[in-house]
């Protein structure tokens, strides 16, 4: 019985150990008696939740003399995040729904209840809404499903339903736009108190031009119904290891194009754009930049703007999208998980990736030597990237919209700001870990800041002057891009890199060279018409058998190409 009762005792100790020892303890982190508590979805990780909550338990404590605790939920990427959110909502609005009418929740009112095309139907003077007698309309009296359409629109618009989570918080400016068209961020609380744009009552000068201004190189920097702001700056580029590239004898690259080069076969790391909203983006920057450079010579041949516009987007999309082909076909694996390319690029798994500017230089910081040099570089493509707002945003039925106010407040505040790239240690700067994250505040790449950050020498502001996003190219096929590269390229990858390793090598025969870049299903025409609409439909069965032609299709021209090859070398 002793053996026994000392087996159980090392157990429950074992268990309990996490807990008792977690860093958050010695910080007072943890949440105990009266505490307010703060909750945040986020892809964040945790090195920038650790000296945000740190930061901002300081601030409140210090400004207010208020005991807080944050609590952070992070499902996964903002891919996850968003269909937890979609979930979460479905579920929460169903109750008020069936109590407010006593009707089914059924899969129009499902689909109604976020979809803001029918914002421009629903009553502005909330005659739908207040209808005593809409349940028995609506179970009397045919064809009247588009009004319980509308209604379920209008009543989530006016509700205080919530999902137990305060703040969203990081991500990028997509990802929050769709959750600000479907209603799940507001503006302020139902009290008209707190929010962003309550913030914005409060702070006007914050949100000038001169500090925060509104849009950059094309980019929107918050909502213009201010239901989110940006809180940070991110983009674009590449991560390398500088003794892979050495060992190969290839020189270090410093455009997206660069990734292409036969000689970086099985060397590329890439995540899945279909679970990473920043892979996404990465390659909608690579597609940019090739509109504008396929823009920029047409005009040189004094072509007229207005007629060549349209002729360089589609020339430019296509050729990207060879590209894209291209270094998919260089790549090791894709993976679910954007912080594995950096951390395969640092381990020397692979030779180099496309990621977001603060996984890159993260890395950079936790490999660096002695001497301060590291064997992992991040470089922004020049005239290749913009610069773009990770933002934050206040959640409809938010638990505790004042402390998220307040939680909004330091982290746009000069406070909040420090602690993205002052050096750990540093007046007002991190505890643990450089984030190595460019701040938001325009205004704050000033000679006093400058001497104490990490990358004092980066101000996106100056390095994006000379690229402009147009998001008319290829903002509104964001979508359908991350679908047709998870079927060129991510269904298929297993084909496509045993074609690219043929045409490697068989010397790269123009026949199959040309059969290997042929992407006519995917060209703009298809991506902008078709496929945008079939996504669009929200039919599944439509999608799952688009996906089925379009991967076969890509199965089939990947075959194709070996057998070129084949009958080249014979």
């Amino acid at each position: 019985m002793a053996k026994i009762l000392i087996i159980i005792g090392l157990l429950a100790a074992t268990i309990a150990a996490p807990f008792l020892l977690r860093p958050g303890e010695s910080a007072g982190l943890v949440a105990a008696g009266d505490v307010e508590r703060l909750i945040i979805i986020s892809p964040h990780n945790e090195s920038i939740q650790a000296e945000f909550t740190i930061g901002f338990v300081r601030y409140m404590k210090e400004r207010f003399e208020r005991d807080v605790y944050i609590d952070w939920r992070q499902p996964g990427g903002t891919t996850e995040i968003a269909m937890f959110l979609k979930s979460e909502y479905a579920n929460a609005f169903e109750n008020l729904w069936r109590r407010e009418t006593g009707l089914d929740f059924t899969v129009p009112i499902r689909d109604a209840f976020t979809n803001n095309k029918l914002d421009s139907e629903i009553s502005t003077d909330g005659t739908l809404y207040n209808q005593k007698l809409y349940r028995v309309q609506f179970d009397t009296v045919p064809g009247t499903i588009e009004e319980a359409r509308l209604l379920s629109r209008e009543m989530f618009l006016r509700s205080n339903v919530g999902v137990g989570i305060d703040l969203f918080f990081g991500g990028g400016a997509y990802d929050f736009s769709k959750q600000a068209a479907a209603g799940a961020l507001v503006a302020t609380d139902s009290t008209g108190k707190f929010g962003p744009e309550a913030l914005n009552r409060e702070h006007p000068d914050w949100f000038s031009e001169s500090v925060m201004p509104a849009v950059v190189s094309g980019e929107p920097f918050r909502d213009d119904a201010f239901r989110w702001v940006g809180a940070v700056l991110s983009s674009f580029g590449l991560c390398y290891n500088k003794d892979v590239f050495a060992r190969l004898g290839v020189e270090a690259p410093d455009q997206w194009e660069d990734l292409a080069d036969p000689k970086l076969f099985g060397q590329i790391a890439l995540a899945d754009p279909t679970k990473s909203g920043s892979a996404t983006k990465a390659y909608e920057m690579l597609i940019q930049q090739r509109i504008q450079q396929v823009l920029h010579s047409m005009q040189m041949q004094a072509r007229d703007i207005v007629d060549i516009e349209a002729d360089a987007v589609s020339i430019g999309w296509e050729e990207a999208i060879r590209m894209i082909l291209k270094i998919s076909a260089n790549g090791r694996y894709f993976t679910d998980s954007a912080t594995k390319v950096p951390q395969d690029v640092a381990q020397g798994e692979a030779g180099a990736g496309m990621c977001i500017d603060f996984y890159g230089r993260t890395f950079n910081e936790i490999k660096k030597r002695e001497d301060g040099s590291s064997r992992i570089e991040f470089v922004m493509p020049e005239n290749g990237t913009s610069i773009g707002a990770d933002p934050i945003g206040l959640l409809r039925g938010a638990p505790n919209p004042e402390l998220a106010h307040r939680f909004i407040e330091f982290v746009l505040s000069t406070a909040g700001q420090k602690l993205w790239n002052y050096r750990p240690g540093t007046p007002g700067g991190p505890v643990r870990s450089a984030l190595r994250r460019p701040p938001i505040r325009k205004d704050f790449y000033t000679p006093e800041n400058i001497v104490y950050m990490t990358d004092g020498e980066v101000n996106p502001y100056e390095q994006s002057k000379d690229f402009i996003y147009e998001g008319k190219w290829t903002g509104a096929a964001f979508n359908a891009l991350r679908f047709a590269i998870r079927c060129a390229c991510v269904d298929t990858h297993i084909e496509q890199r045993e074609a690219w390793h043929s045409l490697i090598e068989a010397g790269m025969p123009p026949v199959a060279l040309a059969e290997f870049e042929e992407v006519s299903v995917i060209n703009y025409e298809q991506i902008t018409g078709p496929i945008s609409e079939t996504l669009k439909s929200k039919d599944k069965i439509r999608e799952v058998a688009l996906a089925r032609d379009l991967s076969g299709h890509f199965r089939e021209k990947y075959r194709k190409v070996i057998e070129l090859c084949g009958a080249e070398n014979n």
